[in-house]
């Protein structure tokens, strides 16, 4: 890819960027727009004055009008991770019966002698009308 050199900080940047990742400066000129948008045509479109921007972060307990002070450190603890509580481990009772297991062995070696059985007959009756008629 080809790389310019930004005129304001002289960082080389990508041609395909549209900002200096550096500065910030703009390597595109913004376009303004001539017309208001259909969005705010409508009746609906509520815009934000200054008075109701600021109405809104003070409910929020924000205030931009005041400038933070920069000679006070912010000094935030930080607390290594806990590891999370392990839930108490459950005691299930074994079923006294037979398992589930067992009976669904049963009832497949039932349903193989069963199909084996209908086959069987089936063959007997088609030798049987097969030969005497």
């Amino acid at each position: 890819m080809a790389q310019k050199e930004c005129e304001k900080c002289h960082e080389i940047v990508d041609e395909a960027k549209a900002f200096c990742p550096a500065c910030g400066h703009a390597f595109v000129e913004e376009q303004t727009r001539r017309e208001e948008s259909g969005f705010d045509k409508m009746d609906s479109t509520v815009q934000f004055g200054q008075t109701m921007y600021n109405m809104m972060l003070s409910d929020m307990g924000l205030n931009i009008s005041k400038a933070p002070d920069v000679s006070e450190k912010r000094i935030e603890v930080l607390l290594p991770a806990a590891e999370p509580a392990k839930p108490p481990a459950i005691k299930q009772d074994k079923p006294k019966g037979p398992s589930n297991a067992k009976w669904y062995i049963l009832g497949a070696v039932i349903a193989v002698l069963f199909f084996f059985f209908v086959l069987f007959a089936a063959a007997a009756v088609f030798i049987y009308w097969s030969r005497f008629r």
